[in-house]
């Protein structure tokens, strides 16, 4: 099936065809990571008896002290270590396509607070820091709106910046309790924090599922 593919890929050399076949494996690892992560949080969440996701956050499945703490950690380490990859197939595509490598590199910083958080789980001081850091990674849409804006169609920016619309949102109600604790009950804060969460995963789904279309490849 590889062969048959490069087989299709006129005008290219060997080497050019094997490295785009390369860069789209990676970049297919969008949608399956943002499957497992969504997924793998629903299924751990329910994996305990006591947790509320409506109110709990998503690292508290696998804090200090819950018997879900060792299988937690790798699962957040290994979401990290995805998102990396993932990374570096959208900064091979942009370099592919002479587009900015910017977004890609905020990606990476995702990814990389994503490994932190995982080696650091609640309620270790470092684990928030990181967790802080991830605001950094937040704004790959928003920074692919705003450099990419030569993409074949208008509506890839106009998604990218109501995806970042949306996480800035999520970023505000978020951090709110620390300014201004009675915003919302904080008893939604799970599904608040879910809000954030899965948009941001969900926008990975959509770079996967576009940069590896046929009609963008």
């Amino acid at each position: 099936m590889y062969r048959l593919y490069c087989n299709y890929l006129p005008g290219k050399s060997s080497s050019e065809k094997h490295s785009m076949m390369n860069t789209k494996t990676l970049l297919t690892l969008g949608w399956i990571t943002s499957a497992t992560f969504i997924l793998g949080t629903i299924f751990w969440g329910y994996q305990l008896d006591s947790y509320n996701a409506v109110s709990q956050t998503v690292s508290e499945i696998g804090k200090k002290g819950s018997p879900l703490y060792s299988q937690w950690q790798v699962f957040s380490i290994g979401v990290g270590f995805l998102i990396l990859i993932f990374a570096f197939g959208i900064i091979s595509y942009a370099k592919k396509r002479s587009k900015s490598l910017v977004p890609g590199i905020f990606m990476l910083v995702y990814g990389l607070s994503q490994v932190a958080m995982g080696s650091f789980p609640s309620p270790h001081p470092l684990h928030n820091i990181f967790g802080l850091s991830m605001i950094i990674g937040y704004f790959t849409p928003l920074v692919f709106a705003l450099t990419w804006r030569k993409y074949p169609e208008t509506s890839f920016r106009k998604i990218s910046f109501l995806s970042f619309l949306l996480i800035l949102i999520g970023i505000i109600l978020n951090l709110s309790p620390a300014f201004a604790p009675e915003l919302y009950p904080l008893e939604y804060y799970g599904l608040v924090q879910r809000l954030l969460l899965f948009t941001f995963y969900g926008y990975l789904a959509y770079l996967s599922f576009r940069f590896t279309s046929k009609k963008f490849y």
